[in-house]
């Protein structure tokens, strides 16, 4: 009995860790995410949790959790209120991590600066060695992602000059037509990408 509580309480808390480090998950992200023995046992545990105030979670097209300040004493988070305005970016962001691999160096919103330049990618990792810079195009103008796009050109030949390699631009969308905007700007402008999401 005292071992299954202790297996019970060692998920739960891996659980309110993977929210405190991600903001938002789905089931079917958490199911990806943590060793949860398939998606019906994920539901039940998530349910469990929500009963002990543990999460909260609220209906969008699916079911999205995230950590109640109960569940945020449990672990010690120092996580700020959420900004629910920012749920489908995260979802977005946290599905890019979840189908490249889950790249353990991955960093949400390091901001960079070179000279008196700065930008703050949604996220960063390096793939062999090499800088790749997330973004995810959910609700910017497609003019806020031209001015990005020429950012992270400079940011390339200053990365090149001391580091030899030219990083990627790795774009999210769920937009066909600024699935191929992006991919012709990126194009024009000389920069190394990758876009994931519709075509």
């Amino acid at each position: 009995m005292l071992a299954q509580q202790m297996k019970r309480q060692t998920r739960e808390d891996q659980i309110l860790l993977r929210l405190d480090k991600m903001n938002f998950l789905t089931s079917k992200q958490l199911n990806e995410l943590e060793p949860l023995a398939g998606i019906r046992n994920t539901q039940r545990i998530l349910s469990e949790m929500e009963k002990d105030r543990l999460l909260l979670s609220m209906r969008m097209e699916q079911k999205v959790y995230y950590m109640s300040n109960r569940g945020k004493e449990r672990i010690g988070s120092t996580q700020p209120d959420l900004k629910k305005n920012k749920i489908v970016h995260t979802l977005m962001r946290n599905d890019l991590y979840i189908k490249l691999g889950m790249p353990p160096d991955w960093k949400n919103e390091a901001p960079l600066n070179w000279g008196d330049n700065k930008i703050i990618p949604d996220a960063v990792y390096k793939l062999h060695g090499e800088f790749q810079f997330i973004e995810i195009d959910n609700k910017q103008t497609m003019k806020t992602n031209i001015e990005k796009i020429k950012k992270y050109k400079e940011l390339s030949k200053v990365i090149f000059n001391q580091y030899k390699h030219h990083p990627a631009l790795i774009w999210y969308t769920l937009s066909g037509l600024r699935h191929r905007k992006l991919k012709e700007i990126c194009e024009t402008l000389g920069v190394k990408y990758r876009i994931y999401g519709n075509m």
